[in-house]
């Protein structure tokens, strides 16, 4: 064999970002002079370093290369142990390299990093907020997470408690505050808390938050109902007026009898006071029947009214509420198309009103129609963006028709909405 290596020390120690090294002894056994090449294999490569990188060699001539271990310290380079190799390459004899292995074990460090989102929630009964935990160590490792607030006026209830940290990840803990007590009316009330952070063989990680407590009953609410109750005593007089009116007889006054003796017959019984002539009783007829006769035609101009012709177009409106933050793709905000017959989509009117930022996708199953940014409709508040497709979908019984948004908002829900106009189909 060309070459002969001896590794001094095959087990290095070494801190995360730190530095360990460790010495081979190369010896050039041929009668020739030869140039060896120093190659470090494993996942130790990316931070091991050898020096000198390679060496021309006199027959039966020594030399120590030098292997420095760093490992950064980073969550990339997991604790514990990591075989190497050292391969020696002969120029001279290719065929007769050698190779000496050994291992590094890095040691473990602990650095964990938590926020939480929102720092501050709105409420009237309970409070989410959501704790993500950073492992930025190099091992794994549990912690546990509590809550406190200074007056005591919260419980919480957290999940999970206790987590485990896995290297290089994030962890989410549900955090949910709740009042002991509600209030019906008033001011705001803010109620601060802290979530706490407790890490093993380190200092604990404390973390303000608080809950903006409202009352059960809105303050909108009072304007609202003193509204109604104006509007009801208002309803209430005009009533009463109408009520209280005289009713007056559209038939005219009753036909008045024509006396047929003279006034000096007054020994003439009562019972022989000629009845009233219904001489006069024509022209009531003649009323009763126009009346009637125009009662018929309104009915029967009405019923052929009705009968004329029947709608051939329809409309939905779908309205979407959209979270900000919520992972796993866009939410979706469907319509079902009732049973009956088809119809094809011709135009939808996109609304903005609140100034939403993100992306709405217009669908209809699984195929999407049309893809508009949030930013592009109803820029003013006013204007709405009107899409017709290309090829109007024919949607049937059974079939969804979908507004998929994307929330961009750093906080508040967006609120798209869309009129579809669908035509029948005969």
């Amino acid at each position: 064999m060309a070459v002969s290596a001896m590794l001094r020390s095959t087990a290095v120690t070494v801190a995360a970002g730190g530095a360990a090294r460790c010495h081979v002894l190369i010896r050039n056994n041929s009668a020739v002079v030869d140039q060896f090449v120093f190659t470090v294999r494993g996942d130790v490569d990316d931070w091991t370093e050898v020096k000198p990188g390679r060496v021309n060699l006199m027959p039966h001539q020594e030399v120590t290369v030098e292997l420095t271990f760093a490992p950064p310290r980073t969550s990339e380079v997991l604790a514990g142990e990591h075989p190497f190799a050292l391969q020696v390459a002969s120029r001279e004899d290719p065929a007769g390299s050698v190779v000496q292995e050994g291992m590094v074990t890095v040691e473990p460090f602990t650095d964990v990093d938590a926020g939480i989102v929102p720092v501050t929630s709105y409420t009237r009964r309970k409070g989410r907020h959501t704790l993500a935990v950073d492992n930025l160590g190099n091992h794994q490792h549990g912690v546990e997470v509590t809550a406190t607030d200074p007056d005591n006026r919260l419980t919480f209830k957290i999940r999970p408690h206790a987590p485990r940290l896995e290297p290089g990840t994030a962890t989410f803990v549900r955090v949910l505050a709740r009042p002991k007590k509600y209030f019906w009316k008033g001011p705001n009330r803010i109620l601060p808390f802290q979530v706490k952070v407790i890490v093993p063989a380190s200092e604990p990680i404390e973390i303000d938050a608080a809950l903006d407590q409202s009352p059960l009953i809105p303050r909108r609410f009072f304007w609202l109902f003193s509204i109604l109750l104006a509007l009801l005593l208002l309803i209430v007089v005009i009533v009463t007026t109408l009520l209280r009116q005289r009713p007056v007889s559209i038939a005219g006054p009753a036909p008045t009898a024509t006396p047929t003796s003279t006034p000096s017959s007054s020994s003439v019984p009562p019972s022989s006071t000629p009845v009233p002539s219904t001489a006069g009783s024509p022209s009531g007829a003649a009323r009763a029947a126009g009346a009637t006769g125009a009662g018929g035609a309104d009915n029967s101009s009405g019923g052929g009214g009705g009968g004329a012709g029947s709608a051939v177009n329809t409309t939905f409106t779908i309205r979407a509420q959209a979270f900000p933050g919520v992972g796993g793709g866009p939410q979706l905000f469907s319509y079902v198309v009732p049973p009956g017959p088809r119809h094809r989509v011709t135009s939808v009117v996109l609304r903005n009103p609140a100034a939403d930022v993100g992306q709405v996708q217009i669908r209809h199953g699984t195929r999407v129609l049309a893809t508009v940014d949030l930013a592009d409709v109803d820029r003013d508040g006013t204007d709405a963006l009107v899409f017709r497709p290309t090829q109007a979908p024919l949607v049937a019984p059974g079939e969804l028709v979908t507004l998929a948004v994307t929330c961009g908002n750093a906080r508040d829900a967006c609120t798209p909405s869309g009129v579809f106009t669908a035509a029948l189909v005969r």
